[in-house]
């Protein structure tokens, strides 16, 4: 006798008893081919600087910026040229005083030369170079670390790989990644299908939804195992569904699963497992089951194609993106501009990213490989428009699904956010921008905690969270580099940050007026791993990053981060969430 639907029970109630049924993510390493999609499932760190030397960032010529000082577009500069360095290869000349190299765009730059003209500005004339502009040190030069730091962290578990993320960890060398992995088992059943490539006799259809569904499943960042077409016999399909449940974390079956007499899924799943729901209050749907095989998931799919996507969306994607940390996706938004946007007058794509409604430039530069972590994507803007104006609605093109934080946190680097981000159930975005602005993005909306470092107020309309207390002070390999610190290669601060007034604070207390810089930082964590690298012999920092890279400390100032928010949003839950698990650490 065919078997009428138990009680429908509302999708709510449905997706309550999905998801309460929990998947548990395992770890698998994969090679980078294999990784777009995937759900990371360790911390990157740079193990090296990018680029990893001075580099040309113009065609042009390598100079002495001093010898230019005086150069003018009617009155050039003649300097000797040297020779030239291709690029990727060492150079083998050096810049004395007085002299050029010519170099082109990715060139090492070559000894001596602290600066590039670009070649518009330049003409050369047998083994002379009219210089017609004057350059400053350092101009038309990227340095080395000057994209991504020894030390600095890129990425956190949790992050779906994309394009961009798989540019990063190729920029860092990688050629595999460790990530969650959760295998979902799918299998359709009807005597009428055949698998797409085979002909097609009478009555049949091919079969769809192992593909799509597979698909979807991989859409997620799960690894789908296709078990292909189940025949309408019940001993073989509960042979195959016992199997499923052994090899996989979640057994996905579409079709066989209304109350006619041709339909089994729910005889075989009542035989061999628990039935926890038969027939959804959903259209298209209303077919859907739900139980246990040896204790695994088991979602019941109806056969209709469209049904059964429509049903995947609402009930298994959320329990596998729940189980792999992921958030809800998208492909294209809309928001409003914090600051505004001066244009080229030319179509351009520009790198953004998103806080909530908020939309906010995140380009560094066609060559910077952070523009592609920390963009979500771009927007258009149309030939001939040279400004866009603050809070002006952009349509934003995503890079893939979005994985919007709950939070976003700009300013001061501290290990103690490094780590918030590492253990909060929360999606937060830390941006080290340093406290000035770190404070406009809280006003632009672009934040919503700025970290800062210094005791003076806060401006209008923004009040302090909370407190907390740290030490700064030398990271060094060997003591001995504390009794010359003047002669020593020293990691430095980048000049967005307060740390490096704070810095340069002490070392004037002690005496050094000109540190002997050879490197910049943006995080605690790159100075450590610079010094503990070898790369320099001290540095500036918290005891918290020297303690972790096994390196000595000594102690030179006692600081405190203070967390700023918009009056008002003080009470969000959010908020407050990120309050409490801070002041477990010692926030007061």
């Amino acid at each position: 006798m065919p078997k009428e639907f138990r009680t429908l029970i509302p999708l709510e109630e449905a997706r309550s008893i999905v998801l309460s049924h929990a998947l548990y993510a395992e770890m698998e390493t994969v090679s980078l081919q294999g990784a777009i999609g995937r759900v990371l499932a360790e911390k990157i760190v740079s193990g090296i600087d990018v680029p990893g030397f001075y580099r040309a960032s113009m065609d042009g010529y390598a100079v002495h910026s001093e010898d230019t000082t005086e150069s003018r577009e009617d009155r050039p500069v003649s300097l000797h040229l040297v020779g030239s360095v291709p690029m990727g290869t060492r150079p083998e000349v050096q810049v004395r005083r007085d002299e050029a190299a010519e170099v082109s765009t990715g060139s090492m730059m070559p000894p001596g030369a602290d600066a590039v003209v670009m070649i518009e500005y330049s003409e050369a004339k047998e083994n002379q170079v009219l210089v017609r502009r004057p350059v400053y040190s350092g101009e038309n030069v990227q340095a080395a670390g000057g994209d991504i730091s020894l030390g600095e962290v890129l990425l956190f578990p949790g992050t779906k790989l994309a394009a961009r993320e798989i540019g990063v960890l190729a920029a860092l060398g990688r050629d595999n990644v460790s990530v969650r992995s959760v295998k979902v088992g799918v299998a359709s059943t009807g005597n009428e299908l055949v698998p797409p490539g085979s002909a097609l006799g009478p009555g049949k259809i091919y079969d769809i939804n192992s593909y799509s569904i597979a698909s979807a499943a991989e859409e997620c960042g799960a690894t789908p195992v296709m078990y292909g077409i189940l025949p309408d016999e019940e001993a073989a399909m509960e042979e195959t569904l016992r199997k499923m449940a052994r090899e996989c974390d979640l057994v996905l079956v579409s079709g066989s699963t209304s109350a006619g007499a041709g339909d089994m899924i729910y005889r075989v799943l009542d035989e061999i497992g628990e039935m926890l729901f038969h027939g959804v209050n959903l259209k298209p749907g209303k077919p859907t089951l739900f139980g246990t095989i040896e204790g695994k998931p088991c979602l019941g799919l109806p056969g209709y194609p469209t049904s059964a996507l429509t049903v995947f969306g609402l009930l298994a994607a959320p329990a596998i993106r729940k189980a792999l940390g992921l958030r809800a996706s998208a492909k294209m938004m809309t928001g409003r501009l914090s600051r505004p946007v001066r244009a080229e007058g030319r179509q351009q794509m520009l790198a953004v990213g998103i806080s909530g409604d908020v939309v906010y430039t995140a380009d560094k530069g066609s060559g910077s490989i952070t523009t592609l972590a920390g963009a979500d994507g771009v927007i258009e803007i149309p030939a001939g428009v040279e400004y866009l104006e603050q809070g002006m609605q952009v349509d934003v093109r995503l890079f893939g699904d979005l994985e919007l934080p709950d939070l976003v946190v700009a300013g001061e680097n501290s290990l103690l956010l490094d780590r918030l981000v590492e253990s909060a159930p929360l999606k937060i975005r830390l941006l080290n921008t340093g406290s000035l602005l770190g404070i406009i993005h809280l006003q632009d909306g672009v934040a919503d905690v700025a970290s800062v470092m210094g005791s003076a107020e806060p401006p209008s309309g923004v009040i302090v969270l909370g407190r907390c207390e740290r030490e700064l002070g030398l990271i060094f390999r060997d003591e001995d580099a504390l009794q010359e610190i003047a002669k020593m290669d020293i990691v430095g601060w980048r000049s967005d940050s307060m740390m490096k007034a704070a810095f340069e604070s002490a070392l004037e207390d002690m005496g050094v007026a000109s540190p002997k810089y050879v490197r910049l930082a943006r995080s605690h964590s790159a100075v450590a791993a610079a010094v503990a690298a070898g790369m320099a012999d001290l540095g500036f920092g918290e005891r918290d990053a020297a303690m972790q890279a096994g390196l000595g400390f000594k102690l030179m100032m006692k600081d405190e981060i203070r967390l700023l928010t918009r009056a008002g949003e003080e009470e969000r839950a959010d908020i407050q969430d990120v309050l409490v698990r801070i002041k477990a650490k010692g926030m007061r």
